[in-house]
């Protein structure tokens, strides 16, 4: 199986995410690849600073190997044994580790950092998350034992999701838990009319036709749907608490276009209570 890609930049949460990510590898039976990016292109526009650029990059390596360092001793403290390498790009962050995710099982980066790699809400995650070809795993909240839990809306991104969320339910030999939730707005009318209500049953037999081929994939996993009647992210958010992982596909049903993850991996990025899967239109299907 191909590696766990961690991208890292001496920060605590990098740190974090490098510890669950090693711990991810280990399960998967799998090697853990460290990564630090660091980019001087923006600084040959400085005047002032462009004689000095072979100093500066020098010292920019020097840090680099440090950090590197740094984390290959959190990873193998996590998982004595495990097979991990570094390696130090010059390069934009973003556009390294959508490089790095081509190869890659897992893509890896901290809830928030020192600098544009560990930014959860940054303009680097929301990039890599959008482009990446691997599932990005934002490691945030508690990390802890409970099931996997996944968000399910019925678009093709979500079955993709599916996909990656019983492979992980699988390595951890834990259950599944599958979310529909139902938003019908603030619209009085629709309330009145019990439309939630009046479609339960026939979501329910929808939500258990689409999940029968997975379970017949992983008989393994043990699985629990629930179809509740709230907004998508407050749902998943409210249920993370009591999950080890969450997975959304970054694009659904219930998107904006204006978003690169959409409101839903949005607000988990914010809310959840655990490390959040975000699978986006680049990621390649479970293997």
């Amino acid at each position: 199986m191909s590696a766990v890609v961690v991208g890292v930049d001496g920060s605590e949460p990098a740190l974090a995410a490098v510890r669950w990510a090693a711990g991810e590898a280990a399960d998967r039976h799998t090697g853990l690849l460290l990564v630090y990016a660091f980019d001087v292109a923006g600084l040959y526009a400085d005047a002032a600073i462009a004689p000095l650029l072979d100093d500066v990059e020098e010292q920019m390596r020097v840090e680099a190997d440090e950090i590197l360092d740094a984390a290959r001793a959190a990873a193998e403290q996590t998982a004595p044994g495990l097979t991990v390498q570094v390696r130090a790009e010059r390069a934009a962050p973003a556009a390294a580790l959508i490089e790095e995710s081509r190869g890659a099982s897992l893509l890896v980066l901290g809830s928030a950092g020192r600098g544009a790699v560990g930014t959860a809400l940054g303009s680097v995650s929301l990039t890599v998350a959008a482009h990446a070809e691997s599932p990005l795993v934002v490691v945030r909240g508690t990390v802890q034992d409970g099931p996997v839990l996944v968000g399910v809306d019925g678009g093709p991104l979500s079955e993709v999701a599916l996909g990656h969320a019983f492979a992980a339910a699988s390595a951890h030999g834990t259950g599944l838990t599958a979310l529909y939730a139902w938003h019908d707005g603030t619209s009085p009318a629709l309330r009145a009319a019990g439309v939630f209500d009046r479609l339960r049953d026939t979501e329910e037999r929808a939500l258990a036709e689409r999940l029968a081929g997975w379970s017949e994939r992983y008989p393994d996993v043990a699985v629990e749907r629930v179809i509740e009647r709230s907004e998508p992210g407050r749902a998943l958010a409210e249920h993370s608490a009591r999950s080890r992982l969450v997975v959304v596909a970054t694009r659904g049903r219930g998107g904006f276009t204006g978003l690169l993850l959409g409101s839903t991996g949005l607000s988990l990025l914010q809310r959840a209570d655990c490390p959040v899967m975000l699978v986006g239109p680049e990621a390649t299907a479970a293997h």
